[in-house]
Order: structure tokens, then sequence, then C-alpha cells
């Protein structure tokens, strides 16, 4: 398409000018005047603007969704996405730990800032946690289509005796398990999950159906795992439907089994922190 010529504009004073405002005769039409260079590309200019803001707009949109559900390190393909932490509550529960051996506790008090770490570094030499412990899970579902957690339950992978050593422990002396609605025993024929109302057990988790229906939107729960009579790693499984597919997520401790031995048996010493948490009692 060839291009309009653009028309030109005459400066004020010279003939073109003069010309230009002299009024029409009377009864003559008077022709609509060509419009000018700089309003051309100013509606040029806008049209431009329109278009790029809104490409930016689509642009931004994208990533922000991509970025939305695409969070590391999910794979690729699972929709349910499984995190978990081991804890205790020490003004209720007990914490423990069985050794292979002797513990040096005026070592031990010399090394360690309190007792909740002392612990923490004999389960990191080659010591077990013992009795009890809290396993907090979080579900995050990253996809738009609903899940539904239809059992979670605790699979053994590995058991042997509980080595003859010491015992030590911390935390609340009766080990409380009223602030825990999930439980399981290791020691018991059936890991799944039970659902407790206070002391009283309701049925196998969930007695109601949980639903992680938001894109995104996590669900944390603490199950209470009781050991048994021997020292077992485990892994938790959870079981999920997600439309018209069911799945299963494993639940481990950073990439390897959690590890729990009984707090009863042989034991050669056992030591009990004191109120501050700083020193040791060999208990008789």
């Amino acid at each position: 398409m060839a291009e309009t010529p653009d028309t030109e504009t005459a400066e004020p004073g010279d003939p073109a000018s003069s010309r230009a405002d002299d009024a029409p005769a009377a009864g003559t039409p008077q022709e609509a005047a060509p419009p000018a260079r700089g309003r051309t590309r100013t509606i040029v200019a806008a049209a431009l603007g329109i278009v790029l803001s809104t490409a930016l707009a689509a642009a931004v949109t994208t990533y922000l969704d991509v970025w939305g559900s695409s969070r590391s390190p999910v794979p690729a393909g699972q929709g349910l996405h499984a995190e978990s932490e081991v804890w205790w509550d020490l003004t209720r529960d007990t914490k423990a730990v069985r050794t292979p051996g002797s513990v040096d506790v005026a070592k031990l008090e010399q090394e360690a800032m309190d007792a909740d770490m002392a612990l923490d570094g004999l389960v990191e030499a080659d010591g077990t946690y013992a009795g009890m412990m809290r396993v907090r899970v979080t579900l995050m579902n990253f996809t738009k289509v609903p899940v539904s957690v239809t059992g979670v339950r605790a699979r053994v992978t590995d058991e042997k005796p509980a080595p003859e050593g010491d015992l030590l422990s911390c935390g609340g002396a009766e080990g409380s398990t009223g602030i825990t609605r999930l439980r399981i025993d290791l020691g018991a024929s059936d890991t799944a999950a039970q659902e407790y109302d206070g002391e009283k057990a309701v049925g196998q988790y969930p007695t109601q159906e949980m639903q992680l229906a938001k894109q995104d939107e996590p669900a944390v729960f603490d199950i209470r795992v009781e050991a048994g009579d021997t020292t077992a790693s485990y892994v938790l499984d959870v079981v999920y439907q997600q439309g018209t597919e069911k799945g299963r997520v494993v639940v481990d401790d950073g990439g390897k089994p959690f590890v729990l031995g009984p707090d009863e048996g042989d034991i050669d010493s056992a030591y009990r922190c004191d109120d501050s948490m700083t020193h040791w009692k060999k208990q008789p």
C-alpha cells in the first residue's frame, strides 16, 4: 500500500497562512482540514501503548501462575506434596534418647547448652530417640483438582533389638498424650493412625473427610508415634484420592526413615534432666 503523504502546515505570516485565514464565500461549503502530523503520531503512540500494556499484563499473569504452581522441590506430575518435622512439647512430653554405650554426663553438661540440644547431639552421634516422638506433617496440594486424604499409616522398613546402654530423658514427667489427636503405635498389629478425643479412641484416621481443595493451601497435623519393643525404622504413607485416581505420598525424615526405640528394657543407667534443663541426675 502506498504511503499517504504528510500534509505541511504553513507558518504564520507567510502567504499560505494569509490565504488560509480568508473566510470562504457565502454558500460555498468548507472542506474539512486533513489531520495534522502531531495528532497522527499521538494516535499511533497510544495504540502501541495499549498493545504493549496488554502484552505485559498477559506475560506477568502467566509468570505468576507458573510460579504459584511450580514451587521446588515438587516432583513433576505429583499433585500432593508432604513435608515433616520431628518435635516434642517438653512441657508435656518426655523426650528420651537411648545410647549404645555409657554416657559421660559431666562432659555432656560442658559441651551442650541445654538438655534438649544434648539429646539431639546424642542422636547425631549414634543414639536413638526412645519412647515417643511427634511428627508434624504438612500437606500441600499443588494442583487445582481437590485432593482427599483417605488414610495415614506407619510402614516399618527395618527392626532390630534395642541396644544395651544408657537412657537419658527430659521433659514432662507423665508423657501426656492429651494434646495429640492422632496416634500411631509401632508395637501394634495395625499401624494405621488412630484418631482420639482426649484419651478416647474415636476410630481410624480420618473419621471425617479431609480435603485439600485450594491450590497451594497447606494442611498441618501432628501425629504422636509410640515405640514398640524393638528399634524400628519407619516411614509414613499418606494415601489420597484425586478425582478418579488414587495415590500415595511417602513421608520420611529428610530423605531417611524415622527411627524410634523403646524406653524400657535392658538399660545400664538412666539419667533425667533437672528443672533448669542444664544438669543430669542419675535415676535409682
